[in-house]
C-alpha cells in the first residue's frame, strides 16, 4: 500500500452502497443455503452464491468508519450520538416492533406470548429479525469510533496500519490456522480496539486514504480470489463431511471473509470512482437513499414469499431474480412512507 494520498471524494461510497444492499438482500433470498442436503443440486449452488454475495456487511462497516472518522470537525460528541440513534437506533427499534405484529398476522407468533421479556429478548438479541444482528455489531462500531476519530489524522497512517495489521495476524489468522489445523496450542492474545468489526473501522479508513499502486493491487485480487475459493470450496468439504453447514471458512472476521472483502471494496472503489463521474451517478445517488430502508424492510417481503406463496426458494431464478422484484416494491413503499409526518422517522 503506497504512501500517496488519494482524492477525498466518496461519491464512490454511494456506488458500493447500493451494490452491497443488492447484494445482502441476494444472500436472504439464497438462504436455502442454510438447508443444509447434501443431495440437493440447489445446496451447490446455493453455496457459490453465499460465498460470492458475502462481502455487503464489512463495506457497510468500512463505509461507516470512512463517513463518520472526521464527524468532529462537524459536530460535537452529543450531536454524534443523537444523529446516529434518529438514523439508526429508532428505524431498528420500531421495524423490531413492527417484526411482532408481522409475525403475529403471519402465524409465526402467538400475541399470548409477547410481554416485556419476550420483546426486551427478541430485540436485544435480533430473533424477532434474525438478520438485523447487523444493528448490534454496527451500533459497537459506533460507540468505539469516537477513539479511532481521536487519533491525530497525522497520525492515523502509521496508527491504522499498525493497528489492522497486529490484529489480522492476532486475531484473525492464528486462531484461523488453528482451527483449520485442529492444533491445541494456547493463542492468549488479541488487541481487543480491533476485536470483532472494529478491525473494517481503521481497514476502511486506509483503503480510502491510501493509494494502492498497481502492483500491489494485483496482489490484493490475487489474495481476494483465494479467499473466495478457501470460502466456497472449504465450505463445501467441511460441510459434506459433516452433514451439516460448518462455519469454519465462515465469518467477516475470518481470513477468507476479510481477503475477499478488501479485493472487493478495492475493485467497487475503482469501478464506482468512474461511474459516479458519467451520468448514471444520479441513478446510483436515487437508488442510495433507499439502501437502509432496503435492508430494514426486506425481511416482510422474505416473510410473505415463505408463508404465503408456493414460490419455490431454491429456484435460482428467485435466489437472484427476487431481490430485482423486492427493491422497487420497498422503494415505492418508503417513498409513500416518508410523505407521513412522524412515520417518515422510521425509513431514514
Amino acid at each position: 500500500m503506497g504512501s500517496k494520498p488519494t482524492d477525498k471524494n466518496t461519491d464512490y461510497l454511494v456506488f458500493i452502497s447500493v451494490m452491497a444492499a443488492i447484494a445482502v438482500l441476494i444472500l436472504h433470498t439464497n438462504g436455502c443455503f442454510w438447508w443444509f442436503d447434501p443431495a440437493a443440486t440447489y445446496w451447490k449452488s446455493a453455496n457459490i452464491i453465499e460465498c460470492i454475495f458475502y462481502f455487503p456487511v464489512p463495506m457497510f462497516f468500512m463505509s461507516s468508519g470512512i463517513t463518520l472518522m472526521d464527524f468532529f470537525d462537524r459536530y460535537s460528541l452529543k450531536e454524534y450520538f443523537i444523529r446516529r440513534a434518529r438514523k439508526t437506533v429508532i428505524p431498528f427499534l420500531a421495524w423490531s416492533l413492527i417484526g411482532v405484529v408481522e409475525k403475529i398476522l403471519i402465524g409465526q407468533l402467538s400475541l399470548e406470548s409477547v410481554n416485556v421479556r419476550f420483546l426486551y429478548q427478541g430485540i436485544t438479541g435480533t430473533s424477532i429479525v434474525s438478520f438485523y444482528w447487523f444493528f448490534s455489531q454496527l451500533f459497537i462500531l459506533y460507540l468505539s469510533l469516537p477513539l479511532f476519530a481521536a487519533v491525530r489524522k497525522d497520525k492515523r497512517k502509521i496508527v491504522f496500519t499498525y493497528l489492522v495489521i497486529v490484529g489480522f495476524i492476532l486475531n484473525i489468522l492464528i486462531p484461523f490456522i488453528k482451527t483449520v489445523t485442529g492444533s491445541d496450542l494456547n493463542t492468549p492474545y488479541t488487541v481487543t480496539v480491533v476485536s470483532g468489526v472494529l478491525i473494517w473501522v481503521p481497514l476502511g479508513w486506509l483503503l480510502h486514504n491510501c493509494k494502492i499502486e498497481k502492483v500491489y493491487k494485483a496482489y490484493v485480487y490475487l489474495l481476494g480470489v483465494l479467499g473466495l475459493l478457501l470460502h466456497i470450496i472449504g465450505t463445501y468439504e467441511v460441510s459434506m463431511q459433516a452433514g451439516e453447514v460448518v462455519g469454519t471458512y465462515k465469518g467477516y472476521m475470518n481470513v477468507p471473509g476479510l481477503l475477499y472483502s478488501v479485493a472487493m471494496f478495492v475493485l467497487m472503489k475503482d469501478i464506482g470512482t468512474h461511474i459516479m463521474k458519467r451520468t448514471t451517478a444520479d441513478y446510483f445517488r436515487w437508488i442510495g437513499n433507499y439502501t437502509l430502508p432496503i435492508y430494514l424492510m426486506q425481511f416482510i417481503l422474505l416473510d410473505l414469499v415463505a408463508v404465503r406463496t408456493n414460490i419455490d426458494q431454491t429456484s435460482i431464478l428467485y435466489r437472484l431474480g427476487g431481490p430485482f422484484i423486492f427493491i422497487p416494491i420497498i422503494i415505492l413503499a418508503t417513498w409513500c412512507l416518508r410523505k407521513i409526518p412522524v412515520i417518515r422517522e422510521i425509513v431514514p
